[in-house]
């Protein structure tokens, strides 16, 4: 079955937190993702928040960088959460925005070391081992009072190829960035096949996607145009190069920045790095993405204002009740 999630972006207020998860599990989301963006809503509180709202809906943190909380913390402030909302909690960790880690003054090196530790010693810990021994992060005898019952899967946020084939050896769940499309899953999903060691539980793929939904393909666009420029103002990636815009992308920003990126976005462009159109244009382009090799869409909304009465409309015009 098809599975369908939810992004919260950490930019909601607190306040309008518990009403959009109960509006989110309402409609028919199989999961709600809470991003971690500085210097907004925290991702453990908000994980927290929607939980508390919220009575059957999984909840995931989507994603804490590694670098910001020592792995000890971490797996203390997981165990409360997956302790207190058992089988409803996941942990995704991340390399983070570096300008952010910059404006904090924290290192960031290391990335495939640093996130192999981070999840080894928080797995451990939240299966209730003692950890002594650590390379990037000091450890010396810590274990944690009140493990969880069950440890919550570990999810790894993963745009470039030696970190898709980390997240493919050590976690259970890769979270692909938006601007992902069906061609860029594929590809990660044989990069994470090969590194799965034999006889491993097969890790799962949650794609992010930037999402606009309206009776009419153009309105849905118009919505979507400004986020997508946003996106893609960031410059050429692998995601732009699974798209095959990067080199014109390159172009238009080189010749007139963002400005002229958002005045001349091609439709085409809106098309293939997000999901947007009307309920069934929508529909099966989430297929798309499933028959890529997605488990899960988590669906980021272009539109913040009036959260809760397009989160029902989205659900209808999805028809997630009658999956």
């Amino acid at each position: 079955m098809t599975k369908v999630g939810f992004v919260l972006g950490s930019t909601l207020p607190p306040v309008l937190l518990p009403g959009a998860s109960r509006a989110i599990e309402n409609a028919g989301f199989d999961c709600i993702w809470m991003s971690e963006d500085y210097f907004f809503t925290g991702g453990v509180a908000g994980a927290t928040t929607a939980l508390g709202a919220t009575e059957r809906i999984s909840v995931g943190i989507g994603l804490l960088p590694v670098y910001v909380r020592h792995p000890a913390l971490t797996a203390m402030e997981a165990g409360a959460v997956a302790g207190a909302f058992p089988d409803r909690f996941k942990l995704g960790f991340g390399s983070g925005v570096p300008a952010w880690l910059d404006q904090i003054g924290l290192q960031h090196r290391a990335p495939l070391g640093t996130m192999r530790e981070t999840v080894a010693s928080v797995r451990a810990l939240l299966g209730g081992e003692t950890v002594d021994d650590g390379t990037h992060f000091t450890f010396d005898s810590v274990k944690l009072a009140f493990p969880p019952e069950r440890v919550p899967p570990i999810y790894i946020g993963a745009t470039k190829p030696r970190m898709t084939a980390l997240a493919g050896e050590i976690a259970d769940g890769v979270l692909m960035s938006v601007l992902a499309t069906p061609e860029f899953v594929a590809n990660s999903r044989k990069i994470i096949d090969e590194a799965n060691p034999p006889g491993a539980a097969r890790t799962g793929v949650t794609a992010f996607a930037i999402f606009s939904v309206a009776d009419d393909a153009d309105e849905a666009r118009a919505a979507a145009r400004p986020v997508v420029a946003g996106y893609l103002a960031n410059g050429p990636s692998d995601l732009t190069n699974a798209a095959g815009i990067s080199d014109e992308l390159t172009a238009i920003l080189a010749d007139g920045g963002r400005e002229r990126l958002l005045a001349e976005l091609p439709d085409s462009w809106i098309d293939e790095v997000s999901i947007c159109g009307d309920g069934q244009i929508c529909r099966n382009r989430i297929e798309q993405f499933i028959d890529a090799g997605a488990d899960e869409i988590a669906l980021m909304p272009v539109e913040p204002t009036d959260l809760v009465h397009r989160i029902g409309r989205v659900g209808e015009l999805l028809a997630l009740t009658q999956a």
